[in-house]
């Protein structure tokens, strides 16, 4: 199996869940016909924008494969397969080859806070199992651990990881992967980042707000990874900034995502334990901001 380009916009799913909490795959596939009609060529489905945490092993099967069926010969297609545990991830993986996902995306397994000799174990382990490309997820911040240039030494011999999300917002470390670590495809992991990563040469963006705003994401990667026109893209960047920095800073990023794609017409529900919903004040505060933005119309620029 060749192993896949990272290109455009990747939009990880958010995942409808009805009144009574199961997950909502009518609205799931409506959704889905959305983005992939407002220009979106591949889709993640299991990322932490989807809250695959709060998902049983079996929940996440199911969805993965609704997203094969639904989408599969319409888009390229990413599988979160992060777990606590290593044996669920190669189960995870296993069935996403199965059902024609071209690659998975991992972070460092979260709570544990392997050390580098096990993280580099951990991931060649995985790596060996499977002919899918695999994007590293580093989010510090979320799992404790870091993978540092060390890690990615200690890996770099491995083929199939061919691609990193680099969320520590450290704009050192995107430089520090142009220089040392050229096998990795750069892929946008910092929404606030993401103009500074096209013009060091990231040609894809995994977007949690894709999800509500397909359109414009897909027209600022046009304008700056397609046409390199960085003084147009600032423009465009400047509009969205102020949706990206709620949702990078707000402490509350799948909330934000949720509601947002419930204004684009797709009631998705709300968050799963231990989450809590949006107040009023945060969602009329939201609702404005985003109201602002689609006014500036920026999806026009594509052309």
């Amino acid at each position: 199996m060749s192993l896949p380009n990272y290109e455009g916009i990747i939009t990880v799913l958010t995942t409808p869940f009805a009144k009574t909490g199961e997950v909502d795959f009518s609205t799931l596939g409506g959704h889905i016909d959305f983005l992939l009609s407002n220009g979106i060529t591949t889709l993640l489905e299991g990322g932490s924008t989807g809250e695959y945490y709060a998902q049983s092993l079996s929940e996440r099967e199911k969805i993965l494969e609704f997203v094969a069926e639904r989408a599969g010969k319409k888009a390229n297609l990413i599988a979160g397969t992060n777990s606590m545990r290593q044996d669920d991830t190669l189960a995870l993986n296993t069935l996403a080859a199965k059902l024609g996902y071209q690659a998975v995306m991992l972070a460092a397994p979260p709570y544990s806070l392997p050390s580098t000799t096990e993280l580099i174990a951990h991931f060649r382990r995985i790596a060996e199992a499977t002919d899918l490309g695999i994007i590293l997820y580093n989010f510090p911040a979320r799992t404790g651990v870091d993978l540092d240039p060390e890690f990615l030494a200690g890996i770099q011999d491995l083929k199939n990881i061919n691609g990193i999300k680099e969320s520590s917002g450290s704009f050192a470390r995107m430089i520090e992967h142009v220089l040392n670590f050229p096998n990795l495809q750069r892929v946008v992991g910092a929404d606030d980042q993401a103009l500074d990563a096209f013009l060091w040469g990231a040609r894809s963006w995994i977007s949690g707000a894709s999800n509500f705003l397909p359109a414009e994401h897909v027209a600022i990667y046009k304008v700056a990874v397609v046409k390199r026109d960085f003084n147009l893209a600032h423009k465009m960047m400047t509009a969205l900034l102020p949706i990206t920095y709620i949702l990078e800073q707000g402490g509350k990023f799948n909330q934000y995502v949720k509601y947002g794609t419930e204004l684009a017409g797709f009631p998705v529900g709300e968050v799963r334990a231990p989450l809590l919903g949006l107040t009023e004040s945060e969602k009329a505060n939201f609702k404005e901001k985003l109201e602002a933005f689609k006014a500036q119309n920026i999806a026009q620029y594509a052309d």
